[in-house]
């Protein structure tokens, strides 16, 4: 059935998306932060004849498997169930310290037994992993480096990440970095969270003198249980380096990379702020309120080979043939939009289908005459389009690319690939996009704000420059003013006295014994600042407004200096409310990782996993 579809489109550097009125070096050793764990995978953990069981398993199943294809492992096979197997012994997950998680990955070997899968096959659900542009949850290779942009010789780094709507109950995922027979490069690096996933990422090191190969692979196993899927594993692996033709002992190297839009271009805030519903006139570097169910910017940049090298261009325009005409290419690579916040994410798509696709990027690539550089220039009409289901509230949202390379020299093909990223926990992305928060906050049309003049105005009136008053300051000056649309319905409420105001769900209000609270936490009863002192709601509705919205920044720097915490607030209709820096403040703390006794949040079914994990040195 076809459903109508809107989209968030993206592209570029650092982003703040603006659906409202506002604006780590990996260690070696093994951390713990409460719910999460992480470390090295030791190889000592496997016998010499596991271990030679485990590579024997491992080129099987990469002999049924296709690099860049996500899977799930058939365990009703005896080689798929002893490389999972493997792979969680490396990490030191046993039997005895996570009774649970085997207990339920027994499970689904039984159930999988029980269905009939044939040994040397994949099971059939491995089809539904193919991506798509609805929000999903993700597993992908996020970084697959050879050192092409470093100083040090033979640094092999790789990176996974995984995240899943809604967050899940338990997630293992793990890194390793081998040459394409198998053979280690370096440790297998794993993290394991309880009631997270919403994005888990881990680095793996690869140190390419350890082969004479010139091929070398990352992958990723996952193993994950929600709330509304059970038990689930999933498995992806990508490979890069020589591909065909003599062997050539020049590494390729990569240089002048360059990333030129978006940019900070408004306020200089160390964010791009893109506002889809609404827009600040002081602080939005994109204004989109004309595009009412999409995000349209540029993504533009380029970079260029410095080595011998030159980009494949027979290969380039072979991958633009095929990803036009509906030929599946898993190696062009991946451009995800990851909600940090809530978890799942968004694949690009071409705008038309349900379909993950990267052509849209493809299509607007060129090479230099001498093909020694690679441009990317996604612009006017041309952009990343997300899916609506990742136009969501986000404090802090992942926009991660990772570009796929194909180089020539001398006859010799080469895989390269480049990562752009704003993870945190990605140790080394090529480029690091700034931070990206979407937000949501303002007051109806028709609101009236209580100025220093002693007069009331309403809200669309305002400009910068105009002075409000609050109890703690006579005279604020308006730093910046927002207007557009909501689409959410509205909260509305009256208090006792007879007020009234209609204001967005994520909007901040002044309540007596919480202090700032967004509307949506509202309840009848409530005790509420007002110009006249506390009063109590009589009234919390909802109800759809399809006027305009407007939001107001009030504060010099200097104003500010003389204001104690949460004191950029004005009147509005008599009611005392958080302007658009409160509004942005809260959002974000409503959107941090939830506290308390993790056994209260886990089933206790997971109770032994987690208690025996913080034992775990």
């Amino acid at each position: 059935m076809m459903r109508m579809r809107r989209y968030l489109v993206l592209a570029g550097t650092g982003l703040s998306l603006l659906s409202g009125c506002t604006s780590n070096p990996q260690e070696s050793t093994q951390e713990f932060h409460g719910r999460n764990q992480q470390g090295l995978g030791e190889p000592g953990r496997l016998s010499r004849a596991e271990w030679t069981t485990y590579l024997s398993d491992q080129k099987y199943l990469h002999s049924i498997a296709k690099p860049d294809v996500r899977i799930r492992l058939n365990l009703a096979d005896p080689a798929q169930h002893r490389f999972a197997m493997s792979r969680l012994k490396l990490a030191g997950k046993t039997p005895e310290n996570s009774p649970y998680l085997f207990k339920a990955l027994e499970q689904r070997r039984q159930d999988q037994v029980a269905r009939g899968y044939a040994p040397g096959l994949l099971p059939p659900e491995a089809n539904s992993l193919v991506g798509t542009a609805d929000k999903q949850e993700m597993h992908l290779i996020e970084e697959a480096s050879t050192g092409e942009t470093t100083a040090v010789a033979n640094d092999g780094l790789g990176t996974a990440s995984s995240t899943f709507p809604g967050g899940a109950l338990y997630t293992y995922v793990d890194t390793s970095y081998t040459d394409s027979s198998g053979n280690a490069l370096g440790d297998l690096a794993w993290r394991e969270e309880f009631d997270g996933g919403y994005n888990v990422t881990i680095n793996a090191a690869g140190n390419l003198a350890l082969t004479t190969l010139k091929r070398y692979r990352v992958a990723s196993y996952k193993v994950e249980e929600s709330a509304d899927q059970g038990i689930t594993d999933s498995y992806i692996f990508t490979e890069m380096g020589v591909e065909g033709g003599p062997v050539v002992n020049e590494a390729p190297r990569l240089g002048n990379l360059t990333v030129n839009a978006p940019l900070d271009v408004a306020f200089n805030d160390n964010l791009i702020s893109v506002c889809l519903n609404r827009t600040w006139t002081q602080d939005c570097d994109y204004d989109l309120t004309g595009n009412l169910n999409s995000v349209k910017l540029p993504l533009k940049g380029s970079v260029s080979v410095t080595s011998s090298h030159v980009f494949d261009e027979a290969v380039i325009n072979q991958l633009k043939t095929d990803l036009n005409t509906g030929v599946a290419r898993p190696d062009a690579g991946h451009l995800k939009l990851i909600l940090t916040n809530t978890g799942g994410g968004c694949d690009v798509t071409d705008g038309n289908t349900l379909v993950g696709k990267m052509n849209q990027f493809w299509n607007r690539v060129t090479l230099s005459t001498d093909k020694k550089t690679f441009s990317w220039d996604l612009t006017g009409t041309n952009a990343a389009f997300f899916d609506d289901g990742c136009r969501q509230m986000q404090d802090s949202a992942k926009l991660t690319a990772l570009i796929s390379l194909p180089l020539i020299s001398a006859g010799t093909k080469y895989r390269s690939s480049i990562t752009l990223s704003n993870d945190p926990a990605a140790i080394r992305p090529d480029y690091v996009f700034k931070k990206i928060t979407v937000t949501n906050s303002c007051l109806a049309e028709g609101t009236e704000i209580a100025m220093a003049g002693g007069q009331p105005a309403a809200i669309e009136s305002l400009k910068a420059g105009d002075h409000v008053t609050n109890p703690y300051n006579p005279s604020l000056t308006i730093m910046d003013t927002a207007v557009g649309i909501e689409t959410t319905p509205m909260v509305r409420i009256r208090d006792e006295a007879g007020r009234s105001l209609l204001m967005t769900e994520m909007h901040p209000i002044q309540a007596v014994a919480r202090g700032m609270v967004q509307a949506r936490d509202l309840r009848t009863g409530d005790l509420v600042m007002t110009r006249t002192g506390p009063s109590k709601l009589t009234q919390v509705s909802r109800e759809a407004f399809t006027g305009k919205v407007y939001n107001v920044k009030v504060g010099s720097k200097a104003e500010k200096a003389l204001l104690g915490e949460d004191q950029t607030a004005v009147y509005a209709n008599g009611f005392l409310v958080g302007d658009g820096q409160i509004q942005k403040k809260y959002e974000a703390i409503a959107q941090q990782p939830k506290t308390g006794d993790m056994l209260a949040r886990l089933p206790s079914r997971w109770h032994r996993d987690y208690q025996l994990s913080l034992q775990r040195k």
